[in-house]
């Protein structure tokens, strides 16, 4: 895309990683007064020419970004951390391979606070899912003010247009967005 300051790249990382923190997946919509960041999969320190690049830019909270600060981490775009970790009943998360274990130990995902509130939140939910169908699909949906990426106009032009046209935004637009994910 181009942007000469990674900041610039905030919209288009909330509507590809799905408005949720890459690491611990808190949806943003949970959360919409936390600090929400952008991290480098490689780090500046380790390789200060890939700061720009679209390739080496996650969402995170901010949280996960500074339990991270400069580890390397196995790349979420080409490791599915689904197949590296599952999500317990009681909140807790298991490594299921090597990527999992330093996943876990690097931002500390089994943190007592941060198993407490996982739990908490399958709980409402649980609840919200059996008695508030609104309630859940408010927690479990997008967000109301979605960026329009159609709006942005990136120098050099947009070397993915058709990361526009499959937006949730346009989607949202065109009726075709489902109510929760």
């Amino acid at each position: 895309m181009g942007y000469a300051s990674y900041g610039e790249y905030l919209p288009w990382l909330q509507d590809e990683f799905s408005f949720r923190c890459v690491y611990c997946l808190k949806r943003m919509v949970w959360a919409p007064t936390d600090i929400w960041v952008i991290d480098h999969v490689i780090p500046r320190d380790l390789a200060p020419e890939l700061t720009c690049d679209y390739e080496n830019l996650v969402l995170a909270c901010q949280c996960c970004n500074r339990q991270k600060s400069s580890h390397r981490l196995a790349d979420p775009c080409r490791v599915a951390y689904g197949s590296c970790l599952r999500v317990e009943p009681n909140g807790e998360v298991k490594w299921l391979n090597a990527h999992g274990k330093r996943l876990v130990n690097t931002i500390r995902l089994n943190h007592e606070r941060y198993v407490q509130e996982r739990r908490k939140m399958l709980r409402v939910l649980q609840m919200a899912a059996c008695r508030d169908r609104d309630l859940f699909e408010r927690l479990m949906g997008y967000p109301a003010d979605l960026p329009d990426l159609s709006r942005l106009r990136p120098p050099g032009g947009n070397r993915r247009p058709e990361g526009v046209e499959d937006s949730v935004h346009s989607r949202r637009v065109r009726g075709d967005l489902s109510r929760t994910y």
